[in-house]
């Protein structure tokens, strides 16, 4: 579960499908409820998604993405990771710990 109303993680879900989607997106850190690491958010902290299955191509969706988040009436930041360039070990906890927005399941990322 997010910490997050539900407006906001589906104008989120809404701009990644419409921008990138084809990526498994997941929600980590502070204001996923329960992540095993960290204190609960402040109502400033950002949201951290990680994502999954980026082509080399996808750069300038990535940053029309970027762009759609900054211009939104969310009142905190939006911080995105290519899981490829995460530590492994943090790419695990995201996997097993984190909120899933858009994508394939846990058992589906680790068969590739």
């Amino acid at each position: 579960m997010l910490d997050l109303a539900a407006g906001q993680q589906q104008q989120i879900q809404h701009l990644l499908s419409r921008r990138l989607p084809h990526v498994t997106a997941v929600a980590f850190g502070s204001r996923v409820t329960g992540w095993p690491h960290g204190n609960p958010p402040k109502p400033y902290s950002d949201l951290n998604i990680a994502l999954w299955g980026m082509r080399p191509t996808d750069d300038i969706a990535l940053a029309h993405w970027r762009t759609d988040l900054e211009e939104s009436a969310l009142p905190w930041r939006v911080d995105l990771s290519d899981a490829n360039s995460l530590p492994a070990t943090l790419r695990d906890q995201i996997e097993h710990c984190g909120v899933y927005l858009q994508g394939r399941s846990t058992a589906q990322l680790a068969a590739g």
